[in-house]
């Protein structure tokens, strides 16, 4: 899977572009998900839109040395 990130003039990660083949794929694959999986993936977008989540790049910070 090929993923592009669309940034800001900061470079912020504000997007992610994917072919439609990689994006049907993955919407096939959240079909077989176990329900408590698809309601943890809910759960994250809600968080999402309301600001509550935080970057990538912030919680990897926890883990470099």
């Amino acid at each position: 899977m090929t993923v592009k990130y669309i940034v800001d003039e900061n470079g912020k990660k504000t997007g992610v572009q994917l072919s439609l083949e990689d994006y049907y794929q993955l919407l096939e694959s959240a079909n077989i998900l176990p329900e408590h999986v698809k309601k943890g993936i809910e759960q994250g977008r809600r968080e999402g839109l309301l600001g509550l989540t935080k970057s990538t790049d912030e919680v990897m910070k926890k883990y470099s040395s």
